[in-house]
């Protein structure tokens, strides 16, 4: 991505066919002192094309009077240059060159400026312009001073299978040099790539139509220098777009992974990996009027289709290319291919002055306030256009909620549909549990019901309520009702919904709330929240907090698949929202939770908020699962508070491999002063013999809950043989060697992974690797359940919460030695344990026997597993007990 943005840069009287900002002349060349200058056809101007012109005539003549550009061509010394960055005469309609103009079409000028040479260079000082080759695809990436990711964008272009593309780069303002010695040494032949060289940035668009223009092609794509693509991605869409299917095209997107990192002394650090758009089947013009969701690494578009249209809207300095998606969906369609082909690329830690960072996060205000600016503009120009009108109400229906026609009422300047707020928390886990119930059916669809389930295909995580809805109403399969719906209270508040039920003409009332009731005003009732966690709900946050996130009482999900054990009626555990696997421990745990942040300032309303919930629920124990400085702060407020009517307690879940975060030890020391202060009754780990090492810590060791889940544990194995590695690429957690080990297992055929083991596909086969992305809650159980493995080999665990999960669903999981004395006589952990935490081939002879096992005789499997868990259970609930003195 070039710097500002996802979409790029062009010179002034550039030779494209643009209609935002080019400059006719009369028909004859004009020199200007800084080099030659080339004739190049545009197309003929409409009536409304001249009248946009009309209304761009200021902006043309500041730009006329800017200085030229500087186009260099080819390499310095001794190399032959590289073909000149000029289309001469291109006919509409193929992308290729004709030697003259036609009738129809007026010229333009590009003025390619004399390229500074080293001392004694005898090169020319006026380039003399050849007509470009013409290749099949041609790759376009925008670039300013960012060698480090220009070398990466290098390396992406030169690994593509598909070989007849020519790559132009084009270096918008930037350090001309250090570009041009990265082009040049990339492993591409120097035919196939042309580099231009602006000596003023132009921004974002401009350079997008000077790359175009200075090229012939058939198919065009936008590879910003910070993105990046899978070795196949051309090859696959150049394929469909050539085929009978793609033909009815006029551009293809692939899905995607989004890629978060960081850049540390000149060097890309990765965080972690999400699949992007996963959920997108159709490109729709209303859609797209709502926002723009695809990135330009993703979209390959006809040649064609970029003449019709004029090119990128160079006015705009970001969300150029969600204005040139909404032109292009008027004129053709865009296909969809269902593959994470392309790498979209984020640093959202860079600071916005940083040339690394991106416009999402750089030029973010700009974003904000062009958004509606792009939109008017669009439905402005084309508002009479039947498509777009219709178009344009499908979104705006499509994004009322519950609720929402008063909140515009009330509040005029709201945010975005697509902000996170608490209001929408309920409509949230409405529509993930219709996707989880509709995957679930799918997946134990009976023969009675497997034609009519044949129109329904399984719906991705990230599925929207139009595609959600649709599929509940074919399926015409009864879902559950969740624990977050009062379903009697529903039915005593609307009686001809519950003589509807009561006749069988409706499953439920949540069903006839989903179909019906949202869009018919009733209101939803939910089960019971604690007041404090009301209070939030209806709380209208500042603008400026409302991303924070507030302390949350005994919330779904983390009751869920709790255990209830007598004696916890009055214990509450605290976790924080931000650290997942110490938030699934808790939500495990018998007792109240209250989830409170890690990051930013808990206060002091909060804190006497979370006060007087206690007091209201009667909690006499508390118990810290992980500490923060919030947390640390809390509990000095309840001890002022409550004195020693309120029991506290905390629980570690970290290693001493971890306390290369200085974090960790600072917590530490913090935990065993407020223990010898007094504050905290008592201090324990999930990690064995942890109090042997620290003095003060509770001798014996505190074991973690499974998750309840009885009834979705199978005994059964799936039909595919699949091991699923849900690892972070990091070093503790192991990931490349779990993959590889997994790979080389003759018994496996499928790996599944939570993140792509980067650089590993230039090193092994990968075609039985599958990327199903991070997964929360229903959809990570299911995957579990899909699956023969689980394979968490890392070299530094407490208790993964990962294993007691599958365990939870069926799934025998794998990890390395977690040391755990009380189990070591545990058939079951025995057989899942590995010891070859660092030699993959070892690792696969242990991931064979633990798959042929589990498919040999699946019932011994599902025994041990019930064994086991009953065994942990009855063990966690006796430990949490002595350590809580309860």
């Amino acid at each position: 991505m070039a710097a500002g943005g996802i979409s790029g840069p062009v010179p002034p009287k550039a030779a494209i066919p643009s209609r935002w900002q080019l400059h006719p002349e009369p028909g004859h060349s004009r020199h200007t002192g800084h080099g030659a200058s080339i004739g190049v056809a545009a197309p003929a101007r409409s009536g409304s094309q001249h009248a946009a012109a009309e209304r761009r005539a200021a902006l043309r003549a500041a730009a006329a009077g800017q200085p030229s550009v500087a186009i260099s061509t080819g390499w310095h010394g001794a190399a032959p240059p590289l073909p000149v960055a000029a289309a001469v005469g291109r006919e509409r309609g193929t992308g290729r060159g004709k030697d003259e103009d036609r009738t129809d079409r007026r010229p333009f000028h590009m003025d390619i400026a004399t390229p500074s040479h080293p001392a004694g260079d005898t090169t020319p000082a006026m380039c003399t312009p050849q007509p470009a080759a013409w290749r099949r695809v041609a790759v376009v990436t925008r670039t300013r001073n960012r060698p480090l990711l220009l070398r990466r964008a290098a390396r992406s272009v030169s690994r593509q299978t598909f070989k007849d593309f020519v790559w132009v780069v084009v270096n918008d303002g930037g350090d001309e040099e250090t570009a041009r010695s990265i082009v040049e040494g990339s492993q591409l032949d120097r035919n196939s790539v042309l580099f231009l060289s602006l000596a003023q940035s132009r921004g974002m668009e401009a350079a997008s139509n000077a790359g175009v223009a200075a090229c012939r092609s058939d198919f065009v794509v936008i590879h910003d220098d910070d993105d990046s693509w899978a070795p196949n991605f051309l090859e696959k869409t150049v394929t469909f777009l050539s085929s009978q299917q793609g033909r009815r095209y006029g551009g293809v997107i692939t899905h995607s992974i989004h890629v978060l990192e960081d850049i540390r002394d000149d060097e890309v650090i990765e965080r972690r990996r999400r699949p992007f758009q996963t959920a997108v089947r159709d490109v729709q013009l209303a859609q797209m009027i709502r926002g723009n969701f695809f990135p330009p690494i993703s979209f390959l578009f006809r040649r064609t289709l970029w003449d019709e249209i004029g090119g990128f809207n160079e006015t705009l300095p970001v969300l150029g290319d969600w204005f040139f998606n909404l032109e292009f969906l008027l004129k053709a369609d865009i296909g969809v291919l269902p593959e994470p082909l392309a790498f979209y690329h984020h640093r959202d830690q860079v600071p916005v002055t940083n040339v690394y960072a991106n416009s999402v996060s750089a030029a973010g205000h700009q974003h904000d306030e062009l958004a509606a600016v792009v939109r008017n503009a669009f439905l402005r120009r084309h508002m009479d256009k039947a498509a777009v009108a219709l178009s344009l109400i499908l979104s705006h229906i499509d994004d009322m909620r519950p609720g929402e026609v008063t909140a515009a009422a009330s509040d005029p300047v709201r945010r975005p549909a697509s902000t996170p707020n608490a209001a929408g928390d309920d409509d949230r886990a409405d529509l993930d549990w219709i996707i989880g119930s509709i995957n679930r059916s799918l997946a134990r669809r009976s023969l009675k019901s497997f034609v009519r389930s044949l129109r329904v295909r399984p719906l991705e995580p990230d599925a929207g309520w139009n595609e959600a809805l649709s599929a509940l109403q074919k399926l015409k399969a009864p879902i559950p009702v969740p624990d977050h719906f009062d379903e009697p209270a529903y039915l005593a508040g609307n009686p001809d919904v519950a003589a509807a039920v009561q006749k069988g003409q409706l499953h439920s009332g949540y069903v006839h709330f989903l179909l019906f009731g949202r869009f018919e005003g009733r209101r939803r009732p939910g089960r019971h929240v604690s007041p404090f966690a009301a209070a939030q709900d209806n709380a209208c946050p500042a603008p400026d907090t409302a991303n924070v996130l507030k302390p949350v009482f005994d919330t779904p999900a983390m009751l869920r698949a709790a255990h209830r054990v007598a004696g916890f009626e009055r214990v509450l555990h605290i976790a924080h929202h931000e650290w997942h696997g110490i938030r699934q421990a808790t939500a495990y745990c018998p007792g109240h939770k209250l989830l409170i942040p890690a990051e930013g300032t808990l206060e002091e309303a909060d804190k006497a908020g979370i006060a007087e919930e206690i007091q209201a629920l009667g909690i006499t124990h508390v118990v810290f699962q992980g500490y923060s400085e919030n947390a640390d702060q809390l509990l000095l407020a309840l001890k002022s508070r409550f004195g020693s009517d309120l029991r506290c307690h905390a629980v570690t879940h970290v290693t001493t491999a971890q306390f290369e975060h200085y974090f960790e030890m600072v917590m530490q020391a913090r935990l065993l002063i407020r223990l010898r202060m007094g504050s905290l009754q008592g201090l324990a780990s999930v990690k064995p013999d942890f109090g042997a090492v620290f003095e003060n810590y509770w001798p014996s060791l505190i074991v973690n809950f499974a998750p309840d889940l009885p009834s979705q544990r199978r005994a059964q194995p799936p039909e595919l043989r699949s091991v699923y590695a849900p690892l972070d690429p990091g070093w503790r957690k192991n990931m490349y060697t779990n993959v590889l080990g997994a790979l080389a297992a003759g018994n496996v055929e499928q790996v599944k992974t939570a993140n792509f083991p980067n650089g590993l596909e230039s090193l092994v086969n990968l075609d039985r690797l599958r990327l199903v992305g991070y997964l929360r809650g229903r959809d990570l159980f299911e995957e579990m359940a899909r699956s023969s493995l689980v394979l968490l080999a890392t070299l530094a665990e407490c208790q993964p919460m990962t294993q007691l999960e599958s365990l939870a669903v069926g799934t025998p999981a794998m990890t390395g030695p977690l040391s755990i004395r009380e189990f070591d006589d545990d058939p079951l952990i025995r057989l899942c344990t590995t010891p070859h935490l660092d030699n993959p081939a070892l690792l696969a002879r242990d991931v064979e026997r633990l798959v042929a096992a589990r498919h040999a005789d699946p019932g011994a499997m599902a025994e041990m597993i019930s064994c086991h868990l009953a065994r942990r259970h009855a063990l966690a609930a006796q430990r949490y007990g002595d350590f809580l003195a309860l």
